[in-house]
């Protein structure tokens, strides 16, 4: 019974956050416009060529923008991990603080940086400068992740070197090993199941922003959160059906992201014991 009370809130709100919405989104997505049951929305995200850019262009994006996101993140939480208590929570500050900064705010200084009226751009016609950095391309969408994604990473990985104990590398050097066979044999081990997890928060992260994409390209660069945003305010008629199976699609997506992770971290794990 007291277990009962204990979950019972935290069933409740799973339920109404999680289990209905995700149970409405399937069973309206193998609906037509009018509500008769349906295979249409899913044939013709295999048929159409824009679900296809849209589908291409999120998981390349998140690629592109996970990748150098992590490691600059893990060199940023080595070396906060080395720096002086004072320091630390200074720049532990501003990293929260950049990790939320993302969204119209975001995308509204990018453009004052690199828009076509930015100080980047003035600065280039000032120089004679033809070939500029495009802020409204799908290069400048992924380079605007960068900027949340960093500090992002950057928060979930302090923790994770701060569990290293300094004396294990002193006991590495003492017994002759190298820096790069204690990072190798010690160091990687225990961090790399973190290292998976992080890169796929940081992943699925650049896959569900909509805000600065939209804010920076508006419908130019097509994009799965753009596409489901489009045909749920359709400019002539909306089509949620749809939206939502593009939603199912997605969802299935970052489900076998989370369980391939979950595989190679359980594999890796397995090796370090054994």
């Amino acid at each position: 019974m007291k277990r009962l009370k204990i979950y019972a809130p935290l069933m409740i709100l799973v339920l109404i956050a999680l289990i209905i919405p995700l149970v409405t989104m399937f069973v309206t997505s193998f609906q037509t416009i009018n509500g008769q049951f349906s295979l249409e929305n899913y044939t013709q995200i295999f048929k159409n060529h824009e679900y296809h850019e849209a589908i291409f262009n999120s998981l390349w994006i998140s690629l592109v923008a996970s990748v150098p996101s992590l490691l600059v993140a893990i060199l940023g939480a080595w070396a906060l991990k080395n720096l002086k208590t004072q320091t630390k929570d200074v720049l532990i500050t501003f990293f929260d603080m950049s990790s939320s900064f993302a969204g119209i705010p975001l995308a509204f200084s990018l453009i004052i940086l690199f828009g076509n009226a930015g100080v980047w751009k003035a600065m280039a016609t000032a120089f004679h400068i033809t070939k500029v950095f495009n802020i409204y391309s799908m290069t400048g969408m992924t380079f605007s992740y960068t900027f949340f994604e960093i500090p992002l990473g950057i928060m979930f990985l302090f923790p994770v070197f701060e569990q290293l104990n300094s004396s294990w590398s002193e006991a590495s050097q003492v017994l002759g090993a190298s820096d790069f066979f204690f990072l190798k044999k010690v160091a990687l081990p225990i961090v790399f199941p973190n290292l998976i997890e992080v890169f796929i928060l940081l992943f699925a992260n650049a896959m569900g922003t909509y805000e600065t994409a939209y804010a920076l390209t508006g419908n130019n660069v097509l994009s799965i959160p753009i596409l489901i945003g489009t045909l749920i305010n359709g400019e002539l008629t909306s089509n949620l059906p749809m939206a939502c199976a593009i939603a199912g699609l997605f969802t299935v997506l970052m489900t076998m992201m989370v369980m391939t992770g979950n595989y190679l971290t359980r594999k890796r794990e397995g090796n370090f014991k054994s």
